[in-house]
């Protein structure tokens, strides 16, 4: 699975994505709207992702948790934009020991082009698939 790319799928910049994706991150209600085709905060990018239907990772242990989001823009979103999504697995990692005991971490990746096919943005994301009876104790630890 890893390197392979997903076929895309169109998502749009939307209003109402932006607005929710502002009051999750800045835990502020936006006082004005953007015009269609007005550049947008990168908050807009966590919008899209919940309109994108990403590969499901194999379910190798029990548990799972995200461990790290990142965002890289080649240049702004803009209100009412409709973008190409694709989604790759870039790495697999297994980790011994720890506070979750063995481990495996998938790093995938949503890459968003213009109508163009130029890259305007980039959704990294660290997932963790982890067995808590592996783990270690806090105590045990220190």
């Amino acid at each position: 699975m890893v390197g392979s790319e997903s076929p895309s799928g169109s998502v749009e910049v939307t209003l109402r994505g932006w607005r929710h994706a502002v009051e999750v991150y800045t835990g502020r209600i936006p006082e004005e709207n953007p015009a269609p085709g007005e550049s947008v905060s990168g908050y807009a990018i966590a919008g899209l992702e919940t309109d994108y239907e990403a590969t499901e990772l194999p379910n190798l242990l029990p548990n799972s948790i995200l461990i790290a989001n990142q965002w890289e823009f080649e240049r702004p979103l803009r209100m009412g934009e409709i973008l190409q999504a694709s989604y790759r697995l870039v790495d697999v990692n297994e980790r011994f020991g720890g506070r979750f005991g063995y481990s495996i971490d998938f790093r995938a990746e949503v890459v968003y082009r213009d109508a163009s096919g130029e890259v305007v943005a980039r959704s990294g994301r660290t997932m963790t698939q982890y067995d808590p009876a592996e783990a270690k104790s806090r105590d045990a630890a220190e």
